[in-house]
């Protein structure tokens, strides 16, 4: 959990619309060049998230997850040394895709279906609620940092915080069940088996769940990086919408535990059902409501507790459909979608409000998105049964 909260994902997603308004000022760049820099960085993790699970199966989560950390926090501190250069701000996200991939959500809950299987989902929804804690913590504490020391030391500030706070952990606790406990589990076969990466990829299931899973981010996650300034457009005090942000967070840890509970005790594509509903009402709320703080609230509340279950459910289904023998792999593979749209998605939407002067028009056409993806993970069919021959 504290891993995933002090990780790349987490960090890097629910600060950066934060940073968007002190440096777009200092640099007189617009607000589609800033988050090209956070685009640019998801869109190697088209590369990086499956490389990274390869390696998680061969050296082992551990060395990778420290590694990550590490990488995760100098890079924040090479970013905070930007001297205004929009191409070496480009490449200090790429340098932090690279160097941090080591952190992604991949890591951690490989660690986790290793010792769980029967209330895998819950335990997979206490590891995600990390990002929970991190969307609740980090606006309010980089929104201090920001107005007491400025945006560079900001940015060196939540590197090395979040250094501090993981690191000591990871090297303390985070360890694979030894091979002799799995080998007594009882439920060890379906602990044991699963498909390669190659043979998921040649399953409909694969790219169903790719699919709905870069519909969901594209539509969904997008609106997070940008919903600071969004609430600030619409008369919000930045205080006040770091304070809602916060909010966010809270229904995003609410969503993540609820979403694992559900999903052990219920098809998982039919809770993602209930989950994305919501952001539907709220994208629409949004787009046709006047955004006072009441409104921005339920919003939040509702996006929050969708954002919370997509990577329970990512995970969660992964292991259900593919089995566990090769997660690390194909849990890497279909990740590669939601880095791609994490990262095409704050810059769609801030590129909608540089041409258009609103953010309305990609918040109807991104809830007709959702409604998509619904369709196809209810489209998933059963869970398979496990073979031998696996």
């Amino acid at each position: 959990m504290l891993g995933t909260a002090c990780g790349l994902l987490s960090i890097t997603f629910y600060t950066q619309g934060l940073f968007a308004g002190p440096v777009t000022t200092e640099f007189g760049w617009s607000r589609g060049d800033f988050f090209l820099g956070f685009t640019t960085m998801q869109l190697l993790g088209l590369v990086t998230a499956p490389t990274i699970g390869t390696l998680v199966d061969k050296l082992g989560p551990r060395v990778v997850g420290i590694a990550g950390l590490v990488g995760h926090a100098a890079m924040y501190g090479v970013l905070s040394m930007n001297p205004g250069s929009l191409w070496l701000w480009y490449l200090s996200f790429a340098g932090l895709a690279i160097c941090a991939a080591g952190s992604l959500p991949v890591t951690w809950t490989t660690v986790v279906n290793s010792w769980f299987f029967r209330n895998r989902g819950l335990a997979i929804g206490l590891t995600m609620a990390g990002t929970g804690i991190t969307a609740t913590l980090a606006p309010p504490y980089v929104q201090f940092l920001i107005d007491e020391f400025g945006w560079r030391w900001a940015y060196f500030g939540i590197g090395l915080t979040a250094l501090l706070v993981a690191l000591p952990i990871v090297l303390l606790l985070f360890r694979l069940k030894p091979a002799e406990q799995s080998a007594d589990d009882p439920h060890n076969m379906l602990q044991s088996w699963g498909l390669t990466r190659r043979e998921a990829m040649r399953s409909y299931k694969f790219w169903a769940l790719g699919g709905a899973l870069m519909l969901i981010t594209l539509c969904l996650i997008g609106m997070i990086p940008n919903f600071v300034p969004f609430m600030v457009d619409a008369g919000i005090t930045p205080i006040r919408a770091a304070e809602i942000a916060g909010v966010l967070g809270i229904a995003v840890i609410c969503g993540r535990l609820l979403a694992g509970f559900l999903v052990d005790r219920i098809w998982a594509p039919a809770v993602a059902l209930l989950f994305f509903a919501m952001p539907v009402a709220a994208l629409l709320m949004l787009a046709n409501l006047a955004t006072t703080e009441s409104v921005a609230l339920l919003a939040a509340v509702l996006m929050g507790l969708a954002a919370g279950a997509e990577l329970d459910l990512l995970a969660y289904l992964t292991s259900r459909y593919f089995g566990v023998r090769h997660y690390g792999a194909v849990f890497g593979g279909i990740y590669a979608f939601f880095t791609v749209a994490s990262g095409l998605a704050p810059l769609t939407y801030a590129r909608s409000f540089d041409l258009l002067g609103s953010y309305q028009p990609v918040l109807v056409v991104a809830a007709g998105g959702l409604v998509v993806a619904i369709g196809l993970l209810l489209s998933m069919g059963r869970y398979p049964r496990p073979r031998s021959d696996h």
